[in-house]
């Protein structure tokens, strides 16, 4: 027999040999703990997990199946392992170790969730899909089966299908606020603002304090183009949920703080490179209100910050923040300027590439009479943030999916294109040049030398638009917020046309779109370069 005492030291070595990588050692004390009583859970589970972390899926799997037996008020300890395996680097022992389990026990519901959600943050929306299909099919009046269903739907893409789940879980048990939320969102894709408000507002009902409720209802009404009524949720709204600053210190809005003289205020980017380039716009409106402008960005826009004007000082790399008075995220100068539609910033351009840098770049690329095109068909996954990697897959093409744009002639195509995308094999002759790119800067001064820039939607799409050259935007059904919904001008940048999809996914009728559009514009090329120079003058 081992004592309470030394069973719970002995537990607690274990799990710190479990979560050093140290499996053999933690898998044998974890053996003796239960030879000396076979009914101590604590022990079980960690022996199981043990066994699953050394990588013997057929092993562990009849002692987690055990164990979710035991504890039929718990997630199934499968997902334990996973998010452990997840940790130490070894995912790919989770799928294995997974149906290792469900082959043991097909009928689980709490299994097959587990495993759907994994296979969904893999990108597997599909097998997902396979996955909850035999629970609705045993019961179709499960709602969390239905709510899960319509989860894996979201992620495929098929929004509509997805929405039909929501409302069938809601149907058998409306109390749970996230069956009303992700109704509303799927509401929102389909541009049914109106219906999408009334289930967020269900949703609040139930956790009023929810923070992602709330500004994902702030999202749908600066969808729908309704900025006042986005602001109600000022304490929400694209701002972060916690920062290293002071709270009292946030920036309020500025019709209660209209004078800023003599006042820092900080600048900080919460988000992604595209938000601080679309909001940089409110950097010189600061100042006209007096305040000395402070901005912390991440190094691959730092030089090109130089070129905005307003700025008081930007700190180099990973040095303190200035001191300062306020402070607010990129993404929180609209709420503070209280922006609507009508009243955007739309002094474009409103960046510059630096004319040196601009020559230079000038001189690298190859002279041509074409018109010329950069291109962007890929995004960044960004894995470390929730449900951000199907959203890049839905908004990214393939190099290959652009391949009709070859057929348009009077065009040299230079990729823009940063990643691992930027590998993939090219279907048409275009300029690449991306591995001497430093920063934003040199991109910058690369599109100061283009005529037009093709892109889905990726921070090029601001560098672009906030330097006033001509964007084609090749955007996603399921679109942001800021690109609004059935229009195919932009507020914010008056030079860029979007070409939408009619569906999720279908990226060919969106691409014979730009083909035709980029062909007239290639053929007006051509015929003004034909002209003399006097004639292509424009008049005073």
């Amino acid at each position: 027999m081992v004592d309470a005492a030394e069973r719970v030291r002995a537990l607690h070595g274990a799990l710190n040999l479990l979560e050093s990588g140290q499996h053999e050692p933690a898998e044998l004390v974890c053996r003796q703990l239960v030879a000396c009583d076979c009914a101590d859970i604590e022990a079980m589970l960690l022996l199981a997990l043990a066994i699953g972390m050394r990588g013997d899926p057929e092993a562990a799997a009849p002692l987690l199946n055990q164990l979710a037996r035991a504890r039929s008020d718990h997630a199934h300890p499968c997902r334990d392992l996973a998010q452990m395996l997840l940790g130490q680097g070894k995912a790919a022992l989770i799928a294995p170790q997974y149906q290792a389990c469900l082959d043991l026990a097909p009928h689980d519901p709490r299994l097959r969730y587990a495993y759907a959600e994994f296979m969904r943050s893999n990108g597997d929306a599909a097998a997902a899909v396979a996955l909850l299909d035999p629970v609705l099919r045993t019961d179709r009046s499960n709602p969390e089966a239905q709510y899960q269903m319509g989860l894996s739907l979201a992620e495929a893409g098929q929004f509509a299908d997805a929405a039909e789940h929501f409302r069938q879980a809601i149907a058998y048990d409306p109390g749970p606020a996230a069956f009303w939320a992700n109704l509303g969102m799927m509401l929102k894709v389909e541009s049914r603002f109106d219906e999408s408000l009334d289930a967020y507002a269900e949703a609040l009902a139930r956790r009023p304090n929810d923070r992602q409720i709330r500004v994902n209802r702030a999202v749908v009404r600066l969808h729908a183009g309704r900025f006042a009524e986005a602001w109600q949720d000022a304490a929400w709204i694209l701002e972060p949920e916690q920062t290293v600053l002071a709270p009292e210190r946030k920036l309020p809005t500025l019709s209660v703080l209209p004078d800023l003289t003599g006042r820092t205020v900080l600048v900080v980017q919460e988000e992604g490179l595209g938000d601080t380039l679309q909001f940089l716009r409110y950097l010189p409106l600061l100042a006209q209100r007096g305040a000395r402008v402070a901005v912390a960005v991440p190094r691959e826009l730092t030089r090109l910050m130089r070129t905005v004007p307003g700025i008081a000082e930007i700190p180099d790399g990973d040095a303190p923040v200035p001191l300062h008075d306020f402070h607010c995220s990129f993404n929180g100068l609209p709420r503070a300027f209280e922006t609507t539609l009508e009243t955007i910033p739309c002094d474009v351009p409103y960046l510059a590439a630096d004319p040196v840098l601009a020559a230079d770049w000038a001189r690298r690329l190859p002279l041509t009479p074409a018109l010329r095109v950069g291109l962007v068909w890929a995004g960044q996954a960004r894995p470390w943030l929730p449900g951000f990697t199907g959203l890049d897959r839905r908004r990214s093409a393939s190099l290959a999916t652009l391949a009709p744009l070859a057929a348009v002639s009077g065009v040299q195509f230079v990729s823009l294109q940063k990643g691992p995308p930027a590998g993939e094999t090219q279907p048409f002759e275009m300029i690449d040049m991306m591995h001497q790119v430093r920063d934003f800067a040199d991109t910058a001064a690369i599109v100061a030398n283009l005529d037009l820039v093709i892109s889905v939607d990726t921070s090029v799409v601001h560098l672009a638009g906030a330097m006033g050259k001509p964007v084609f935007l090749l955007d996603r059904y399921d679109n942001c917020w800021r690109w609004l919904s059935g229009r195919s001008d932009s507020p914010w940048y008056p030079s860029l046309h979007i070409f939408r999809q009619k569906r999720s996914g279908e990226w060919q009728p969106v691409i014979a779109c730009v083909v035709a559009a980029l062909a007239d514009l290639a053929a007006s090329h051509v015929i003004a370069r034909s002209m003399p120079a006097a004639q292509r003058r424009q008049p005073d």
